[in-house]
């Protein structure tokens, strides 16, 4: 990290794909093609035309820095602050001679240095506000479509199930009755599985176009869904491969886990039998809590970076675990947020049904409305606040702050 007013040389880029780590960038992203209103030169140091750093025209000196500047010390009286005074960053040491900056830039939702996480969570709200159309309208009419699809594709053989279970009398054998039921399960099982694998096809394509849209908002800039679309587009296919690469890697764990459990049940021993079962459990939720902390940051590394499979993985283990407690516990205090919310909206709207029709079809409707009231609500958030989590981890540990300053004041 270099001092706040100091030049920031050129850092390495862990993709090979650009100076500041953010890839090829096209049009969207923090620097984009040249030719484009208001975008960058491409593969530039900072973002900036080639052969004039800093951005000024080529031959003509930078102007001096005016008082208040970021990055440039206001002024003030000569020699060290008194003891005690905070800089922007925290305490200031009386014997480095340093003066305290003024407040960070903030041209879009947030300010532009390390956040809090009430600084992260309020971004994410204010990157629903600062483009509703993406991040709200989008969501909920995708969320929408989706829960439609999957109440269509599982509302028959839901029917028919509860109707054989009704007419089934358990005292009496009837091996058609029990023929019925099998197959019943078995068509919704495979209505359930082929609406879930279309849910999450669409939902992990969904949540890279709303990553994407935070990022331009942090740098206040406000994107058409078109516009989006075509930035999130060419890693559709990369996106939906890493995503299914992270579930893989959470069943393998579980797998594993579970077949430690049953291992030790085979012994017949009631001691090893509780003693495995309560250790294969406790590992299995650390083991799965760390997979998913150290690959939250793959997916916004991968829309963002323009970076393939394994290198989002590489990167968003880098990132994640200088910072790993921190990481798991905004990422879980938000999972448990969300589950909070989402149960706050669906419950009352199933004791609703309960109350008036039972357990029927209205029960049915109202829970499936609320469930998706719930994730239309759920989903933007959460992917925001992923993505301000990747953009803080980077402002702390590698100056990110600065190339998002420069992105901001192009014109």
């Amino acid at each position: 990290m270099t001092e706040r007013g100091e030049p920031t040389p050129p850092r390495p880029d862990p993709n090979g794909t650009g100076p500041t780590g953010w890839g090829d960038v096209s049009p969207g992203g923090y620097g984009t093609t040249p030719g484009q209103p208001g975008e960058y030169d491409q593969g530039q140091p900072g973002g900036y035309p080639q052969g004039q750093p800093g951005g000024y025209p080529q031959g003509q000196q930078q102007p001096p820095h005016q008082p208040g500047q970021y990055g440039t010390p206001p002024p003030g009286p000569a020699g060290p602050p008194p003891s005690g005074s905070y800089g922007q960053y925290g305490p200031v040491d009386p014997s480095a001679n340093m003066t305290p900056l003024g407040p960070a830039p903030q041209p879009g939702i947030i300010p532009l240095r390390p956040l809090t996480l009430g600084e992260i969570y309020d971004g994410a709200f204010r990157s629903i506000r600062a483009n509703p159309t993406v991040m709200f309208v989008l969501a909920a009419i995708v969320v929408a479509v989706l829960g439609v699809i999957q109440a269509i594709a599982t509302w028959g053989t839901f029917e028919q199930l509860n109707e054989t279970l009704r007419n089934f009398d358990p005292m009496v054998s009837d091996s058609e009755a029990l023929d019925n039921i099998t197959a019943t399960l078995q068509s919704q099982l495979l209505a359930t599985g082929v609406s879930g694998l279309l849910s999450f096809v669409v939902s992990t394509i969904l949540t890279g176009v709303l990553i994407h849209s935070v990022s331009q908002s942090v740098i206040g800039r406000k994107m058409s869904l078109a516009d989006v679309w075509q930035a999130v587009k060419p890693q559709i296919g990369r996106l939906l491969l890493l995503t299914l690469v992270i579930l893989l890697l959470v069943a393998l764990v579980t797998f594993v886990f579970v077949g430690i459990i049953v291992l030790a049940a085979a012994s017949g021993s009631l001691s090893v039998i509780a003693i495995a079962g309560i250790l294969g459990v406790l590992g299995l939720l650390a083991a799965l809590a760390f997979v998913i902390t150290v690959t939250v940051l793959a997916t916004p590394v991968l829309v963002l970076e323009r970076s393939g499979v394994l290198a989002a993985l590489k990167r968003s283990w880098k990132l994640t675990l200088p910072t790993f407690w921190r990481v798991f516990g905004i990422y879980l205090l938000t999972t448990i947020l969300i589950g909070i919310l989402a149960q706050v909206i669906t419950y009352p709207l199933q004791l609703i049904g309960q109350a008036i029709g039972g357990f029927g079809t209205l029960t049915t409707i109202l829970t499936l409305a609320g469930g998706v009231i719930a994730s239309a609500l759920t989903t933007p958030f959460l992917a925001a606040v992923v993505a301000l989590l990747y953009i803080d981890i980077r402002i702390r540990t590698e100056a990110l702050d600065v190339d998002l300053a420069a992105a901001a004041e192009a014109p």
